[in-house]
């Protein structure tokens, strides 16, 4: 049964149907990172379908109705879309980690299921827990960019080798650019040459 129009697919494997995702208005394969209000540390952002209906529905069913393999099949989609050459030469992988309250209550990671689905169509190595989040956020949605940064600040940690490595992070969706920019300073501040971000989603473009 397809997540969004609730008709029926013919395979177990899906879980929304391909009429659905003719709906998804894919992004032209430009860097973002001149659209996001914290770049810090990146050096690409990319993003593979604009957050609209049908889409957002599948990204809370992923995030709160305890569908972690949805992440897979939505990475799968997104590294179809999207080539790893976009990024240049790729050594790993990794995803913005969840605070451990958060992900003991959640179950699961979501950014890390759809970084293990990119993996697949890529054949580049995923590793979850190359960064830790040290301490929880509050939410960013009424912060301002100085407030987004500081509230940031330190909140990431590498804790694996990642000397000289290029990394791409994967989220669900990419708004303001904070969390990816601190992550990807984390991954700098331990060494790592080249970061870019991924996400399945982000915010229609307002100009």
């Amino acid at each position: 049964m397809c997540l969004i129009c609730n008709q029926f697919i013919n395979t177990n494997r899906n879980a929304f149907c391909s009429k659905c995702k003719e709906n998804f208005i894919p992004i032209i394969k430009s860097n973002r990172i001149n659209k996001l209000l914290v770049s810090d540390g990146l050096d690409a952002a990319h993003s593979g379908w604009y957050f609209t209906q049908g889409l957002d529905d599948l990204i809370h069913s992923l995030k709160y109705n305890d569908r972690a393999k949805l992440g897979l099949e939505l990475g799968r989609h997104l590294g179809q879309l999207i080539s790893p050459e976009t990024f240049g030469h790729v050594d790993l992988l990794t995803a913005v980690p969840l605070h451990r309250v958060k992900l003991r209550d959640r179950g699961y990671n979501q950014a890390e299921w759809i970084g293990k689905g990119a993996a697949e169509i890529w054949h580049i190595p995923f590793k979850k827990q190359i960064i830790m989040r040290n301490r929880f956020t509050v939410s960013q949605t009424t912060l301002n960019k100085e407030e987004r940064k500081t509230n940031m600040d330190n909140a990431f940690s590498v804790k694996r080798n990642v000397e000289n490595m290029s990394i791409v992070i994967f989220d669900d969706v990419l708004t303001t650019g904070s969390t990816m920019s601190a992550c990807a300073l984390s991954l700098k501040k331990a060494g790592a040459a080249q970061v870019s971000a991924l996400t399945v989603s982000t915010p229609m473009d307002t100009h």
